[in-house]
C-alpha cells in the first residue's frame, strides 16, 4: 500500500510539472509589418455623367426653295465657313435686281420732288415779296386819298381827282387781297412739295428695305458650318423643297466634349468651378495619364424636387485619350473633393475601439504589441491616412495578424521568417 502511494504521487508530480512547462511556453503571433507610407489620398464622389458636345447645332432652313446644293452625309467632317448646302438663288437673284430697280425709281421721284419744292419755295418768296409791294402801295393810296379828300372838303380839288384818288385806294386793296391769296397758295405748293419730298424719302427707304431683305435672302440661301463640326444627321435630300426653318441637318464639334452629371445638394457648397477636379479613370492618354480636368460649370440652384444639381466638367481634345469619348455615351468620373498628400496605414491595420477611439499596433525593440492612438482621415482605396504621423515617426505598425493580439503580445515578423 505504501509503494502505491509513493508511485501514485510521483505520478501526480510528474503531470504537475508537465502543466507548468506548458504555462511557461508564450503564444507567437506571425504578423506583417510596415512603416508608415507616403501616398496621395483623395476624397472623392463616385458619378456617372453623359458626354455631349460643347458645340452643337440643328441647322434650319433660312428661306424656303429647292435643295440646290447638298453635298454632304452622316459623317461628313467640315471646317469653320465651309458650304453646308444652298437653296436655289436664281429667283432670289431676280429679287435683288428688281429690287435695286425700284430703288433708282424712287431716286428720282425723290429728286423730282425736291426740285418741286425748290420751285414752290422760290414762287413762294416772289408772292410774299409781291405781297410786301402792294402793302406799302396801299399805305401810299391811303395817304393820297386821305389828302385828296381834304382838299375836297376845302374845294381845292376837283370831283374827278378825288374819284381817281379813290380808285386808286380801292385798286390797291384788291392788289393787297389778291396777293394774300397767291402767298396763300405759294405756301400750301411748299406744303405740298414738302409732303411730297417726304412720301418719296418714305418710299426710298422702304425700297432700300426690300433690298437689304432680297440681299440677306440671296446671302441666307447659303449656309456654312459655324464651327469645325461632323454632320451627325441629315434630314432631307438634295434636290428636295423645303420651307423656311425646315431642319435640313445636325452637326457638333468633337474636338470639344463636356460631361453633364447630377449630384446630391449636400455637395453644393464643396464644389467650386475651375478648382474643383474631375478624374475620369477609365481614360489615359498615351502615357498612361488619367483623364483630370476642372469643373467648368455648376447649375447657380438646386433642384427642389429631386434635391440635385446640374455640373458639367469639359473635355478638351478628347482624341488624345484611350477609349476616346464620344458623344452620347455614358461615363464614370471621381468629382474631387479634397486631395492632399499625407502619410497613411492600409485601412484594416486601424482599429476600432470603444468610445470611437481609433488605434494600431505597434512593434517595441523586443518584439511586442504596443498599441498607440490614431487619429485617421480620409480612407481611400484600401489606405487610411494618419493625421497624426508625425508623432508616430520611426514606428513599425503590424498591418496583417492584428485582430489576433493584444499589447505586449509576442510577435514574430513573417517577412524575417522567409528570409
Amino acid at each position: 500500500m505504501k509503494l502505491s502511494w509513493v508511485m501514485a504521487a510521483a505520478v501526480l508530480f510528474a503531470a504537475g510539472c508537465s502543466k507548468e512547462q506548458k504555462k511557461v511556453e508564450e503564444k507567437v503571433t506571425r504578423v506583417e509589418i510596415s512603416s508608415l507610407e507616403k501616398r496621395l489620398f483623395q476624397q472623392r464622389i463616385p458619378v456617372q455623367g453623359t458626354v455631349e458636345p460643347v458645340q452643337h447645332a440643328v441647322i434650319s432652313a433660312k428661306v424656303g426653295g429647292t435643295l440646290e446644293i447638298f453635298e454632304t452625309d452622316e459623317g461628313t467632317i467640315l471646317k469653320k465657313g465651309d458650304l453646308l448646302f444652298g437653296i436655289d438663288r436664281q429667283i432670289l437673284k431676280n429679287q435683288v435686281v428688281v429690287k435695286k430697280d425700284e430703288i433708282k425709281v424712287r431716286e428720282a421721284a425723290l429728286e423730282s420732288a425736291k426740285i418741286k419744292l425748290n420751285v414752290a419755295n422760290i414762287d413762294c418768296k416772289v408772292a410774299k415779296n409781291d405781297l410786301e409791294v402792294t402793302k406799302i402801295n396801299l399805305i401810299q393810296a391811303q395817304r393820297d386819298f386821305e389828302r385828296a379828300d381834304n382838299l375836297k372838303k376845302s374845294k381845292a380839288i376837283s370831283d374827278s381827282s378825288w374819284e381817281s384818288a379813290d380808285t386808286d385806294l380801292k385798286k390797291a386793296k384788291m392788289a393787297v387781297k389778291s396777293s394774300e391769296a397767291a402767298v396763300a397758295n405759294a405756301e400750301a405748293a411748299v406744303n405740298n412739295a414738302e409732303a411730297e419730298v417726304k412720301n418719296a424719302k418714305a418710299q426710298l427707304k422702304q425700297a432700300e428695305s426690300n433690298l437689304a431683305i432680297a440681299e440677306k435672302n440671296l446671302k441666307d440661301s447659303e449656309v456654312f458650318a459655324p464651327f469645325d463640326c461632323v454632320v451627325t444627321e441629315t434630314f432631307v435630300e438634295k434636290n428636295e423643297f423645303v420651307t423656311t426653318g425646315q431642319k435640313i441637318l445636325k452637326v457638333e464639334n468633337q474636338n470639344s466634349l463636356e460631361v453633364t452629371c447630377f449630384l446630391s445638394a449636400v455637395y453644393y457648397d464643396q464644389l467650386i468651378p475651375g478648382r474643383t477636379v474631375a478624374e475620369f479613370p477609365g481614360y489615359k492618354d498615351e502615357k498612361g495619364n488619367i483623364l483630370r480636368t476642372p469643373i467648368t460649370y455648376k447649375a447657380p440652384a438646386i433642384d427642389p424636387e429631386s434635391r440635385t444639381f446640374k455640373i458639367k466638367v469639359k473635355i478638351d481634345d478628347p482624341a488624345k485619350y484611350l477609349p476616346v469619348p464620344v458623344s452620347g455615351m455614358l461615363c464614370e468620373l471621381n468629382i474631387i473633393l479634397v486631395e492632399r498628400e499625407g502619410y497613411g496605414l492600409p485601412e484594416g491595420a486601424v482599429l476600432l475601439r470603444a468610445e470611437n477611439k481609433m488605434i494600431a499596433f505597434t512593434v517595441n525593440g523586443e518584439n511586442r504589441a504596443e498599441s498607440v492612438e490614431i487619429q485617421r482621415g480620409i480612407v481611400d482605396r484600401g489606405y487610411a491616412e494618419i493625421i497624426n504621423a508625425d508623432q508616430l515617426t520611426g514606428k513599425r505598425f503590424v498591418i496583417t495578424g492584428q485582430n489576433f493580439i493584444n499589447n505586449n503580445s509576442l510577435l514574430k515578423e513573417i517577412e524575417k521568417e522567409r528570409k
